[in-house]
C-alpha cells in the first residue's frame, strides 16, 4: 500500500472465527494491495462496518453468535453497496444457493487456495465498479436528455413537461407537480402523472 491512501485501495473486511484463517487472509490480501480489517464473528463485523466504509466482506458461513448468512442479511439491509463473498467448509450446493439468493456475490470452499480467493475478490470488486459506473452513466444520460430537450424547446410547457418526465423517471414516482413563480405574484402550475 505504499504511496497510496486508503481511499485509493479497496477495503476488505475478513470475518472468520478461526484466527489462523483471518491472519493468513489478512496478510496475503495486504500484500496484494488491499486495505484489510478483520472480525471474529458477525457481531464484530457489524461493528467494523459501522466504523468504516468497506467495499467487500469475505465471511465464513459457520460462526458462533452470528453466522455468515445472518451477517449477509444485515449487510444487504444496511450497506447494500458492499460485495459479500461467503467462505464455507460446508460446501453443499444448498448453502451456496442460499447465500447467492440472499445477495452474496460468490462463495469459496474451504480449504481454498489464497490465490483463488484473491481472484474471486477482484471479480467482485470489478462487478461493483461496473455497476457504479453504469449508475453514473445513466444519471449523465438522463441529464443530457433533459438539457437536449430544453435546448431544442421554445415553450415553457415543453420545458416543464420534459423536466417533469425526467423527475418521474429519476425518483421512481407516479406524479410530479411543478410550481413556478414569475416573481410578480403570478404562478404557473403543472402536474404530470406516470402513464400506465
Amino acid at each position: 500500500m505504499s504511496g497510496q491512501s486508503t481511499e485509493d485501495v479497496a477495503k476488505v473486511l475478513v470475518v472468520d472465527d478461526e484466527e489462523v484463517i483471518r491472519e493468513i487472509l489478512a496478510d496475503f490480501l495486504t500484500m496484494e494491495g488491499f486495505y484489510v480489517r478483520t472480525a471474529e464473528d458477525g457481531g464484530g463485523a457489524l461493528v467494523e462496518l459501522s466504523r468504516d466504509r468497506f467495499d467487500l466482506v469475505l465471511s465464513d458461513l459457520k460462526m458462533p453468535n452470528m453466522g455468515g448468512l445472518e451477517l449477509l442479511g444485515a449487510i444487504r439491509k444496511h450497506t447494500p453497496h458492499v460485495v459479500t463473498i461467503i467462505m464455507t467448509g460446508f460446501g453443499t450446493v444448498e448453502t451456496a444457493i442460499e447465500a447467492m439468493k440472499q445477495g452474496a456475490y460468490d462463495y469459496v470452499l474451504k480449504p481454498f487456495k489464497v490465490e483463488e480467493v484473491v481472484h474471486t475478490i477482484r471479480r467482485g470488486l470489478e462487478k461493483q465498479r461496473l455497476e457504479a459506473e453504469n449508475f453514473r452513466l445513466k444519471e449523465a444520460l438522463s441529464l443530457y436528455k433533459v438539457s437536449e430537450a430544453i435546448a431544442a424547446s421554445l415553450s415553457l410547457e415543453q420545458v416543464v413537461h420534459t423536466l417533469s418526465r425526467a423527475a418521474i423517471d429519476e425518483v421512481d414516482s407516479d406524479l410530479v407537480t411543478v410550481l413556478l413563480s414569475d416573481g410578480g405574484g403570478s404562478f404557473y402550475r403543472r402536474s404530470t402523472e406516470l402513464n400506465p
